[in-house]
């Protein structure tokens, strides 16, 4: 595995290229789940190389697979990074990848979910089905209760992007990214859809 965005690089550590002079890269071992050349990893990790994230952010990874989206904002913006996942296989792979990439001291990890976090963070990853970022919705708002704070979301359909976008605007986010990015084949099922979307949010002051 070789991908790239923009200056950004993901390999896996049997890849034989090697990232040009200048390009940020992770070493990743990848997951089931949503991997880095999956449409909806795809549409995260763009909206992370377009977002004005802080230095040394404080960084929460919801449903974190395999690390890689974590891994990818600690890596770009020297930030710390609390990932959790309920899935033990994925807290095996974000373990394993942690050290491959030597952010032991920046990238920790727990089996769980949001219930069993207090912020406040600056950024908060979700790359997760729309089903799930439902029942996250008012965690999304506790977490990330300030002025500019950073939310990016993604693993769901066109289709659920607007139902998405209304809760969290009537929940003090104001969307400042939307990316698109198209499946290599169409799904089956007629009450889907072969695009994913992703949002990048910006917590706005005088909203709930």
């Amino acid at each position: 595995m070789f991908y790239r965005i923009d200056n950004f690089v993901i390999r896996s550590p049997w890849s034989f290229r090697k990232p040009k002079a200048g390009e940020d890269c992770l070493v990743l071992k990848s997951g089931r789940s949503f991997p880095p050349t999956h449409p909806s990893t795809r549409a995260a990790l763009t909206l992370l190389n377009r977002l004005p994230i802080k230095k040394e952010a404080k960084i929460l990874d919801i449903g974190c697979g395999s690390g890689i989206l974590g891994l990818s904002a600690a890596l770009k913006n020297k930030g710390r990074v609390l990932g959790c996942d309920i899935c033990p296989r994925a807290i095996q792979a974000t373990e394993h990848n942690v050290r491959l990439n030597r952010m032991e001291d920046r990238f920790h990890f727990f089996q769980g979910s949001t219930e069993a976090v207090t912020g406040p963070f600056d950024l908060i990853l979700a790359n997760l089905h729309a089903v799930i970022h439902r029942e996250l919705f008012d965690h999304y708002r506790r977490l990330l209760p300030r002025e500019g704070d950073l939310l990016v979301v993604s693993g769901f359909f066109d289709v659920h992007a607007g139902e998405v976008q209304k809760a969290l605007t009537q929940r003090g986010f104001k969307v400042i990214e939307r990316v698109q990015v198209y499946a290599s084949a169409p799904v089956l099922a007629e009450a889907l859809s072969d695009t994913w979307v992703g949002f990048g949010f910006k917590r706005v002051a005088g909203l709930p």
